[in-house]
């Protein structure tokens, strides 16, 4: 059977490490695999504050970073001219480049689309976008910039909406991480045949169970005590997060589950609503310094994971939660919200346990739920780690190879990519 060539990959996305969000991630991670699997992919992204040399590689990755740096989420009017020359410089980028890609992928919808699927059309090349989560659809600017903007910003608001949905309906793929964003993508202009269902991708060699003997260690190498229950949240300490909810209802959870210790890996460095300061803040006049612990941004999550009992994660939205698909793979009973794929994962009580967002009583219900009965954690792992085996990063990498190789072959007709 005849097997087209691997097409030429430009992968653009606002974040990508040494930044630690989800969407560079993801875009770091899948982008890696791609090219391990033969595929030719380079990277655009942002500058980083400090600033990084401007080309550099992420292990076979070539990767392009374009000023400005630093975050713009949450600045307003302030961000407008240096959104500008951003979609200037990706715009020169990408014309400079024409013969270097066939394919563009964009991560995240918010602005990124205004010039790639344009100058994708006008050069022949097919384009993939990539919703990171459904509130890029409900807000095309988000609630944080819309306060400190007049009702201008809300005109201009509704209108960036409108400029999206329309580039979306051009755009030859939509890529929807869970039933979430392709049930709202589906009531946009965005044609059906179109939209197409890839998870975020999961690393299950790297984020895995360990032996009772090997956990202990581990903990001893983290500074961890072993003799405790460790609930382990990883991520951003953002608002949005919903950590703050989280400790201030810990002295609940000690009530019940006077051993258990709250573990949170992560920084509030670099978001628009950074709460780290006030985390501490909550620890300190709970007097919780010994019954929760804030690591920092750490690159040993996975060993965290592997070291913790019950993983927790209170967020107000998501689309496909990375932490919470690693804490799965991890085989960790995992203490989540309802929100994103998370309920399209895990079976309450079976595989995991769900609640709704900004509810501490139901949160509080769930976690004392989880931690009463630890004699069915390890098969409660054993479901969690087998409901993530579909989104094997290799499995998802090779999606998006025969994606590209599709698009390039048949722009235009209907995606027959299962």
């Amino acid at each position: 059977m005849y097997v087209p060539q691997a097409p030429r990959v430009c992968w653009i996305t606002e974040e990508f490490p040494p930044e630690t969000g989800g969407t560079g991630l993801v875009a770091a991670r899948i982008a890696a695999e791609i090219a391990l699997q033969g595929v030719d992919v380079s990277v655009v992204t942002r500058q980083t504050r400090p600033a990084r040399a401007a080309e550099e590689h992420f292990g076979p990755v070539h990767v392009h970073r374009i000023k400005p740096g630093g975050r713009l989420k949450g600045a307003g009017w302030r961000a407008l001219p240096a959104l500008i020359a951003y979609l200037a410089r990706l715009a020169a980028l990408l014309l400079r480049r024409m013969r270097q890609y066939d394919v563009i992928i964009v991560s995240c919808m918010k602005i990124i689309p205004i010039v790639a699927v344009p100058v994708a059309r006008a050069l022949g090349k097919a384009c993939i976008v990539r919703l990171e989560s459904p509130f890029e659809l409900v807000e095309p600017i988000a609630a944080e910039s819309l306060g400190t903007m007049s009702r201008i910003g809300r005109a201009l608001s509704g209108l960036l909406g409108a400029v999206q949905r329309r580039l979306l309906s051009r755009a030859d793929c939509v890529i929807a991480i869970s039933a979430e964003v392709e049930s709202r993508l589906k009531r946009t202009t965005c044609p059906p045949e179109r939209i197409l269902r890839i998870p975020n991708p999961i690393d299950l060699k790297r984020f895995k169970p360990i032996e009772r003997a090997a956990r202990a260690a581990l903990r001893d190498g983290l500074g961890l005590p072993r003799e405790r229950t460790i609930v382990l949240y990883a991520g951003r300490l953002s608002r949005a997060k919903g950590v703050l909810m989280l400790v201030a209802g810990w002295r609940e959870v000690l009530r019940q589950h006077p051993d258990a210790l709250l573990v949170m890996a992560g920084s509030g460095h670099g978001s628009w609503d950074d709460c780290e300061e006030e985390l501490k803040g909550i620890v300190r006049a709970q007097a919780l310094e010994s019954d929760v612990l804030l690591v920092g941004a750490t690159e040993r999550v996975h060993e965290y994971m592997q070291a913790a009992d019950v993983y927790v994660c209170p967020s107000d939205y998501e689309g496909f939660s990375l932490a919470i698909g690693e804490a799965l793979a991890s085989a960790l009973p995992c203490v989540v919200t309802a929100v994103g794929a998370a309920p399209e994962i895990i079976e309450d009580g079976v595989s995991g346990f769900l609640f709704p967002p900004k509810d501490p009583s139901a949160m509080l219900a769930a976690l004392n739920a989880c931690l009463g009965s630890p004699e069915h954690w390890a098969e409660i792992g054993r479901r969690a780690r087998e409901s993530v085996a579909p989104f094997a990063l290799e499995r998802v990498a090779a999606r998006y190879v025969l994606l590209c190789r599709e698009l390039t072959r048949s722009r235009g007709e209907p995606l027959s990519v299962a």
